[in-house]
């Protein structure tokens, strides 16, 4: 990365720069700024250089180019004698530096750059993974046969947020090299830059301490306890087990099957019946999702050096997804049968089970028809592979739906729920009495 510190104002700006925007205007710099450049607008800045009345040839202009590609050829030594021959200067900055801007230090006083800071950490935490982490315990703790308390609930869902957050910075600190090699983790911000290892540990170790102590002091110990649990689980095991074996993805599962017994642990005993079907019902969503989200991206996955079910043994991803999507079935029911919900409850999430177990047959058999006709030349392999992509395309979208349907036909049908358009008015003043 480096600094173009223009001779025609004082002020320093750092952006990138690339070689097809840099021969314009008779080789005349225009520069492209990055959201860093906060100090002047591009406009007045590009303005102020393309006043230059000095044209600069085409062989500087490529060195220029190709130092301003943010490679490791540019030194101060390297610069001088480009620096000879432009309307600026060139300089060169450590890459390592950059992050130094977003500091709670550097950005004070600052909104813009303290609002890049913020999103910085907010995106540090997946803020979408850790709300789906945060409503399944909630769903869990409301479908508790105890009554509710309104400062539990808050501490749960506080507690186990930050909890998620912790886990999450931990996994992006520790895999930046591997992430920039897949296109849906790229853009994370200790990838980018934005944010140094460091600083994720740090904000993992504050938000984990801060977490566990809410769940530890607001609900109870064995719920702090697994929260604690979770974290060295998906941020340390998983995260350890993605580049070595398959069986992360079990390993994983587990991670999000504790969320649910954290929220039933709040009001009742671990040990009961329905708070392990909840607990499994989450378990098994994990592989008809994840499954054929990465069938989609195994190549990605490959090449960033995770081992994924999705690329070393393709059958065994689909045959998974299919036998847990299948699973749910009884697991639903048995949310009736230890009267959590009417027996109604039933019959409608068996619907929406059938649905998504639909979808990943389809994703199974094609896979299966793609596997036995492997040697087959009449086999049009090129559209086997496309219908076995698009069914995995749909069974994730399916399971998308899934999961908030089942919790919250759970919720609609929790035992005793709709007793009050039933009951009796005498019965119900006699059970007063």
């Amino acid at each position: 990365m480096v600094i173009l510190k223009s001779l025609y104002t004082p002020l320093d700006i750092t952006f990138n720069h690339s070689y097809k925007h840099a021969v314009k205007n008779n080789y005349r710099i225009n520069t492209i700024f990055t959201k860093t450049c906060i100090n002047a607008s591009s406009k007045k800045y590009q303005s102020t250089l393309n006043k230059a009345t000095k044209d600069v040839k085409p062989e500087i202009l490529q060195k220029v180019a190709k130092n301003l590609t943010c490679t490791d050829a540019v030194t101060e030594e390297t610069a001088k004698p480009i620096n000879n021959d432009l309307p600026f200067d060139i300089k060169y900055k450590n890459p390592k530096s950059l992050t130094e801007n977003l500091t709670f230090a550097n950005c004070r006083g600052n909104p813009v750059m303290m609002r890049k800071l913020l999103d910085a950490y907010f995106q540090l935490s997946k803020p979408r993974l850790s709300c789906l982490v945060m409503l399944s315990a909630i769903c869990s703790y409301a479908l508790s046969p105890l009554a509710a308390s309104v400062p539990t609930l808050i501490s749960l869902t506080v507690g186990t947020s930050l909890a998620s957050a912790s886990a999450n910075a931990i996994n992006m600190g520790r895999e930046p090299n591997f992430d920039s090699k897949m296109q849906r983790t790229m853009k994370r911000p200790v990838v980018k830059g934005l944010l140094t290892s460091a600083q994720a540990y740090k904000f993992s170790a504050l938000s984990g301490v801060i977490g566990c102590s809410i769940l530890y002091l607001g609900v109870n110990p064995t719920v702090a306890a697994l929260g604690l649990a979770n974290i060295v689980l998906y941020s340390w095991i998983y995260t350890s087990l993605k580049r070595k074996h398959i069986v992360n993805t079990w390993v994983g599962a587990l991670v999000g099957g504790i969320p649910p017994l954290m929220g039933w642990c709040a009001s009742s005993s671990i040990w009961d019946p329905a708070a392990w079907c909840l607990a499994g019902l989450l378990y098994c969503w994990q592989f008809p999702h994840f499954n054929t989200l990465s069938h989609n991206i195994k190549e990605q996955y490959k090449s960033a050096g995770y081992v994924m079910t999705a690329w070393k043994n393709p059958m065994l991803n689909a045959r998974v997804s299919l036998r847990y999507a299948l699973l749910m079935i009884p697991l639903c029911i048995g949310l009736s049968y230890y009267n959590v919900c009417d027996w109604y409850y039933s019959i409608d999430s068996s619907l929406v089970n059938l649905w998504l177990s639909y979808w990943a047959f389809k994703f199974y058999w094609q896979q299966r028809i793609n596997f036995k006709n492997t040697n087959n030349k009449s086999f049009d392999k090129n559209q086997g592979v496309l219908n076995a992509n698009n069914f995995a395309k749909k069974c994730f979208w399916v399971s998308v739906l899934h999961l908030p349907l089942v919790l919250i036909l759970a919720i609609l049908h929790r035992k005793g729920r709709w007793d009050f358009l039933f009951d009796d008015e005498e019965d119900t003043q006699k059970l007063r009495a």
